[in-house]
């Protein structure tokens, strides 16, 4: 039988603070086989009612999203604090069906110095 692979999380994502309204979140992680990791960010909101959900470009007001297949989360266009406190995680999958894993959804998001 074949044994599944192992995804490991390497670094988990760090919060992210943006004065200029652009930053990123990002995920490392390592596979213990041959297969290729395929990342995708989710966000929740500040007072966290409300489930996880796939980031796309155009997710929420007031900010833009970019590279969210990717292991580095991309944002800009934040312009205010409306969306202090909004935490973000990366869904963790393999090309040959590895358990998936995701990172710990601690990295939180603040407009500010």
């Amino acid at each position: 039988a074949d044994v599944l692979e192992v995804i490991t999380v390497g670094t988990q994502p760090a919060n992210s603070t943006s004065s200029s309204g652009a930053g990123t979140f990002v995920a490392a992680a390592t596979v213990d086989q041959s297969g290729t990791i395929t990342y995708k960010w989710q966000r929740q909101t500040a007072n966290a009612t409300t489930r996880w959900v796939d980031v796309s470009a155009s997710l929420d007001t007031g900010i833009t999203y970019a590279n969210f297949t990717t292991a580095t989360l991309a944002y800009s266009g934040l312009a205010g604090t409306t969306l202090n406190g909004y935490k973000y995680r990366c869904v963790l999958n393999t090309s040959k069906g590895a358990e998936t894993k995701y990172t710990n959804g601690a990295a939180t998001l603040t407009f500010g110095s």
